[in-house]
């Protein structure tokens, strides 16, 4: 072998991880999607399931996805404003099982591994649709994360969707089944993390002070705040039936924050809380613009 030649890639190099803070927000956001994705896929499924955050590591996109199940199938994502590529995958055993669920015909023991079929797979998008709608909903900030489903991937270990060399972020979801657990791995690239501010590196920016008497007269003004908790919608005759004790269902889920808006315009998200013997609001996201 030449010297221009190139060198053979380490699957067993050690991929930098990420700093502390990093890893702290992919985290929080993660922890939110397994929240919400149990809570999307109930309406779907005929039997409870439980679903949480397990480990999350680093490696090399070669490594990563070799030991991806075998058989299995996955999501192939695109996140963010830039789309980078993600990989949400199964095994086959797991994806029977939510089919058959789905069906009306929970499995008693785990499914023999075969091959989906048309209504199936067609079945597994919808699955997988809900993964990415978690996903764009989860993220922390005023606007939702962009992110679409581009397709499903049979056999993922065989996919080509990352360079070998690739530093890879990879998470695995739990999931308690009525049989046992069962793991999901969910990888994204380091640097498509980094182009939505999941990164080692925190930017300040400049911002130019006003004067002094300007600022002194600014921070007497009033403002009032509103907490927005939800809507709904319904006809005539069901809000002339409305009586006390009655409950009211809103869009709003409970694992998604609540608004908080200054004259009709959305400033923070947050969740409730209580403050002594008063009604509180936490927040947890904040914009630098007033949204429409």
């Amino acid at each position: 072998m030449s010297e221009s030649d190139a060198s053979p890639i380490n699957i067993f190099a050690q991929a930098p991880q990420l700093t502390s803070e990093a890893n702290d927000a992919l985290m929080a956001w993660q922890g939110t999607v397994t929240s919400m994705l149990q809570e999307n896929w109930q309406s779907l499924l005929g039997t409870d399931i439980a679903i949480s955050l397990g480990n999350t590591d680093s490696l090399t996109a070669i490594k990563a996805v070799n030991d991806l199940a075998d058989p299995g199938y996955a999501a192939r994502l695109q996140i963010g404003p830039d789309s980078f590529p993600g990989l949400f995958a199964f095994s086959s055993r797991m994806v029977l099982l939510l089919v058959n669920d789905m069906l009306g015909t929970p499995c008693e023991e785990w499914p023999e591994v075969r091959n989906l079929t048309t209504v199936e797979t067609s079945m597994v998008e919808l699955l997988m649709g809900e993964v990415t709608r978690a996903i764009s909903h989860a993220w922390p900030e005023i606007h939702p994360l962009e992110c679409e489903q581009d397709c499903v991937i049979a056999r993922p270990m065989r996919s080509r969707v990352f360079p070998p060399d690739e530093v890879m972020v990879r998470s695995q979801v739990v999931f308690e089944t009525s049989l046992g657990q069962e793991e999901a791995i969910w990888l994204m690239p380091q640097s498509g993390l980094a182009t939505i501010g999941i990164d080692d590196v925190t930017s300040e920016e400049v911002h130019a002070e006003p004067a002094p008497q300007i600022r002194a007269l600014v921070e007497q003004i009033p403002v009032k705040m509103v907490a927005r908790l939800g809507d709904t919608t319904m006809s005539l005759a069901e809000l002339d039936s409305l009586k006390v004790g009655d409950y009211l269902t809103l869009d709003q889920s409970v694992c998604q924050p609540m608004e908080l808006t200054v004259d009709g315009r959305l400033q923070w998200l947050g969740h409730p809380c209580r403050l002594g013997t008063r009604q509180g609001f936490q927040i947890i996201a904040s914009s630098r613009e007033g949204v429409s």
